[in-house]
């Protein structure tokens, strides 16, 4: 997105990094000669993401046989995730949906399912017509990337927009216009709690020092 990434296409960003002579050895030790490109930019990229997992939540010590990994009340949140029918959609191990998709191709769904509640313009949910604005297909109008519900509670507000502070009403909001489902409060507390439980700890990592970037590159249009 050349307007989030301040760049105005692949090409671009690609020449910038081969000015940055620091990079250079760290390319061509990974990848040999001529190593800057951007399907082995990308490579790296997702080398160093599938390091960021949190695979020991109380929920996957749970699932491996640790019954006492999580409270009474997570548990009575997961049955009522599951009852509740958000599975559908947040299922698979990130809780993000099918895994059998595409290279490249997330899982999809519209967002809301259910039009004609109150939240649409109390959140102004409608006001972004999600992957249409990509595709101009009107059968893609409101599609959403369906997220991971895992570390969830790192990463409020929620929604596309972040129109929603809490995680409570996210849920609230969900239940209604994905499933049509009125949820009371002590059956959004219990799946709140359970969301929680599938919070894990992050790898310690040591950040490093980038390469120095010539003065140029950065007056550059």
């Amino acid at each position: 997105n050349p307007i989030e990434m301040g760049m105005p296409n692949l090409d671009a960003t690609i020449g910038r990094i081969q000015a940055i002579p620091g990079y250079q050895p760290y390319f061509e030790a990974a990848f040999g000669k001529d190593a800057i490109t951007m399907d082995n930019a990308a490579k790296a990229i997702a080398a160093y993401e599938r390091t960021l997992i949190t695979p020991n939540s109380a929920y996957d010590r749970y699932v491996k046989g640790d019954k006492k990994a999580m409270t009474e009340q997570q548990i009575r949140g997961m049955e009522t995730f599951a009852k509740t029918g958000c599975t559908a959609c947040h299922s698979g191990p990130a809780f993000n949906g099918s895994t059998n998709m595409p290279a490249g191709q997330g899982f999809l769904m519209k967002f809301p399912v259910f039009a004609g509640s109150p939240y649409e313009t109390q959140y102004k949910l409608t006001e972004d017509p999600g992957r249409y604005t990509v595709t101009q297909k009107e059968e893609d109008k409101y599609l959403w990337r369906v997220q991971t519900l895992r570390n969830l509670t790192y990463t409020a507000p929620y929604f596309h927009n972040g129109s929603v502070k809490s995680l409570n009403e996210a849920v609230r909001v969900m239940a209604k216009t994905q499933l049509n489902k009125d949820l009371n409060d002590a059956e959004i507390q219990d799946i709140v709690a359970f969301l929680r439980a599938l919070d894990g700890p992050f790898p310690q990592q040591i950040m490093p020092r980038l390469p120095p970037t010539p003065g140029g590159l950065l007056t550059e249009n």
